[in-house]
């Protein structure tokens, strides 16, 4: 086995020179860290992370932290943080908060203390006891999607998103407008569909619209928990000339219940999403687009400053990205108002 001794005999370096090497200290002569490094590629020399950890005070791992893994949207910022950090030599160690705010055993500082170098804190509500908490363990935080404290945060507008998506559906003509993606309690611990069904009904009181509350519908956010509850209504005597759907996951599914009640969209029902999922394009789904990979992207590289300044009292950054409407085939004017 090949020891960092083998690397400094090579080099013609002590070993401490090589430990500083490895490590990345600015201290080393340009000409010695090539001859260092060039010397463990030759003898495929693999430094231990614990021993680096230990060396440096820093392990180079990031916690991810995600309400859920299995919506679109968390794989998706996911896929993007890692691989930004893997490309400046970070590594991510994901925690997937299922149980609601203050479920016990949900967050316990030993998750994160001395095993990552900071967090990334991705649409989760948290009560006082679990802000103090985090507020303790010291380390750098960006959280995505929700406020925590004066954490650097990275979101778009939610409010603004759901105001476009319905605003559409109303200047196309429609004002019998059901929703779907009221919080339930497997998504309770989420910040954003409150902030979506509220702009949905501020929108509509605004434009003198009735909301009715029986069209306002609870759901999973998935496309099967939409399509369950939305099919129910689309086969009443008094059913929507149009739906608007809080995630384009769940719209997929009002899409699907839909075909099965036997209603053609846009002829017989509009359909808005929100999100612009990769599937939204094939399908046609009118909707309201966010770039997921470019807020991944941002709160990765706020991080990194973060962790390599040593600092976590920096003043807080907000970095809000913005949301466009995309109208596709899934929308149109109600064949009244046609």
């Amino acid at each position: 086995m090949v020891t960092i001794a083998d690397v400094a005999q090579r080099a013609g370096v002590s070993v401490a020179t090589v430990s500083r090497t490895l490590h990345g200290s600015a201290k080393v002569d340009p000409r010695t860290r090539a001859r260092v490094l060039a010397a463990a590629d030759e003898l495929s020399y693999v430094a231990s992370p614990t021993a680096m950890s230990l060396a440096s005070g820093r392990t180079h791992v990031i916690a991810v932290v995600a309400p859920m893994m299995s919506r679109w949207f968390f794989a998706s910022i996911v896929t993007a943080i890692e691989q930004n950090l893997r490309e400046t030599g970070y590594h991510v160690m994901l925690f997937s908060l299922e149980a609601g705010p203050g479920a016990p055993g949900r967050f316990r500082p030993e998750f994160f203390a001395k095993r990552v170098d900071g967090i990334l804190w991705l649409n989760v509500a948290v009560t006082p006891a679990e802000e103090a908490l985090l507020a303790k363990l010291d380390l750098p935080m960006v959280c995505v999607g929700t406020q925590i404290g004066d954490s650097p945060t990275v979101l778009i507008d939610d409010h603004r998103a759901a105001r476009t998506a319905v605003t559409h559906l109303l200047s196309l003509g429609h004002r019998e407008i059901a929703y779907v993606g009221t919080p339930v309690g497997s998504i309770a611990h989420m910040t954003t569909p409150a902030a979506r069904v509220a702009a949905f009904r501020e929108t509509l009181v605004h434009a003198g619209v009735p909301v009715r509350e029986g069209w306002v519908l609870a759901a999973d956010w998935t496309a099967d928990g939409a399509m369950e509850a939305v099919e129910p209504l689309l086969r009443s005597d008094r059913r929507p000339t149009a739906v608007l759907a809080a995630s384009d996951e769940m719209a997929i599914g009002v899409l699907g219940a839909a075909a099965r009640t036997g209603l053609r969209v846009p002829e017989d029902l509009s359909v808005m999403g929100i999100d612009d999922h990769s599937f939204a394009g094939a399908l046609g789904l009118s909707t309201v687009h966010q770039d997921v990979p470019a807020q991944g992207r941002a709160a990765a590289q706020l991080l990194l400053a973060a962790v390599r300044n040593r600092d976590t009292r920096t003043p807080a950054t907000r970095i809000e990205l913005a949301t466009h409407l995309i109208p596709r085939q899934t929308t149109a004017p109600p064949q009244a108002a046609g």
